[in-house]
């Protein structure tokens, strides 16, 4: 239970008014080894309460010294105002006041600077960019002071072209500051970069290994060259959700799915990347308002954006990156509740499929008939053959384990070996298809 932290009394008190009781899983873990000043990287899924796990313990450690002490890194301003609001849910519980303020782009430059001529932030929430502006170019906000920085959505911070500005921003931290990374996947960049300026750190993986959360359903449904744009409508008319956050790639297809369900009589919102900051937190405003049932986003919306309440996702098109199919279809089912996530797939996209099975994705395969969502018998009876031939090929590979030291040859010699025993196998599954055959004939 929380009460087992020894948190302050105003964080009991906020947690007593968000109806936390009982942390998750990735709080669990992580709260302890933060209060311990412990350096650590966390592979979590979405939806897990990771936010949370970082600062509760952070908002806890927070003494009134009016300096910067905490600075929490993240990809978008979405997400920092997100987290922002979260900060606040807490600190405003405190007896002494906590400034907190968010840096991001398309924010007023000047009353920032003005405000922090006079004085200084105890955290800090914000983008690499803005960050970077303030303390290095300006050297306004002083940085140097923080005892603890969080990269947040680490694998989307960690992008080749900012990786410079991290640097630079790191840089300006103590030597014995306390590092903390979030993340759904834990990119090499990530680990390189932490080992420049890290001696210690630890990685947690609390993903099991599962490729999403058990509680989120996965239908496919193929298109068979139809009209994408009219299936979509029938199938919105089907399911009717509480609330459908529809995917397409490119920001072109996102207008045009948007337009043809507008002109079908939904009320739609539009997510992408173009909208200037004003516009899309007016966007996410009337969507928490409950203003509409229907999103339709470009991957800006997959990650680092919390919209509360989202019953289905749907990928009108297919991601081109398994990751971001994952970050889609996270945006449901999550905090333990139920989640459907919903794809329509072309005759081009069976080793994309294949890919996600491989992973461990427990797909369902549809189609939309006579006015219905019925099971689509081809593809599941072909996806059950397919898993009956992995699963022999696996236990022949399991039969010839490969050991913690190799000689130098034996991964060939193991190679060989397995390709014969499969090989023989082929040939006896062939001679027992004769034999049946032959005996039928017999039996004539």
């Amino acid at each position: 239970m929380f009460r087992e932290y020894n948190f302050k009394d105003f964080i009991y008190e906020a947690l007593d008014n968000l109806k936390f009781v009982k942390p998750t899983e990735v709080q669990e873990e992580v709260i302890p080894r933060i209060l311990n000043k412990e350096n650590v990287i966390v592979k979590s899924k979405t939806g897990t309460g990771k936010t949370h796990a970082f600062l509760l313990p952070l908002i806890n450690n927070i003494e009134d010294v009016k300096e910067v002490q905490c600075v929490i890194i993240v990809p978008t301003r979405e997400l920092a105002y997100q987290t922002y609001d979260e900060v606040t849910k807490i600190t405003k519980y405190s007896p002494t006041f906590i400034d907190v303020r968010t840096y991001v782009g398309g924010t007023d430059r000047k009353d920032e600077i003005d405000r922090l001529s006079h004085s200084q932030p105890q955290i800090v929430i914000g983008t690499i960019g803005k960050i970077k502006d303030l303390a290095i170019d300006l050297n306004l906000l002083k940085i140097h002071t923080a005892k603890v920085v969080v990269v947040d959505e680490a694998d989307m911070v960690f992008e080749t072209d900012e990786l410079v500005e991290l640097d630079q921003i790191f840089s300006r931290f103590r030597d014995n500051f306390q590092a903390l990374a979030f993340s759904a996947t834990i990119p090499n960049e990530l680990i390189v970069f932490l080992n420049k300026y890290l001696t210690k750190f630890s990685t947690i993986n609390l993903t099991d290994k599962k490729i999403s959360h058990e509680k989120i359903t996965h239908v496919f449904i193929p298109t068979k060259n139809k009209d994408k744009f009219a299936m979509l409508v029938e199938l919105l008319n089907l399911i009717t959700p509480y609330l459908a956050l529809i995917f397409a790639n490119t920001k072109t297809m996102v207008e045009e799915v948007a337009k043809y369900l507008g002109e079908h009589g939904f009320e739609v919102g539009v997510l992408t990347g173009d909208l200037l900051p004003r516009e899309r937190k007016q966007v996410l405003k009337r969507i928490k308002n409950g203003d509409f049932q229907y999103v339709v986003a470009s991957d800006i919306a997959a990650r680092g954006i919390d919209i509360p309440g989202v019953s289905h996702v749907i990928n009108f098109e297919l991601p081109n990156d398994l990751d971001f199919f994952i970050h889609r279809s996270g945006r449901t089912g999550r905090f333990d509740l139920t989640g459907t996530s919903i794809s329509f797939y072309d005759y081009e996209d069976d080793v994309y499929l294949n890919k996600l099975e491989a992973k461990g994705l427990k797909c369902t395969y549809m189609e939309i008939k006579n006015g219905e969502l019925v099971d689509l018998k081809e593809r599941n009876q072909k996806k059950n053959k397919s898993k009956e031939k992995y699963s022999i090929i696996e236990q022949v590979h399991r039969s010839i384990p490969m050991p913690k030291k190799v000689k130098p040859g034996y991964r060939k010699k193991r190679k060989e070996q397995i390709e014969k025993i499969l090989r023989k196998m082929k040939r006896q599954k062939i001679q027992e298809i004769y034999r049946r055959k032959a005996k039928k004939n017999e039996n004539r």
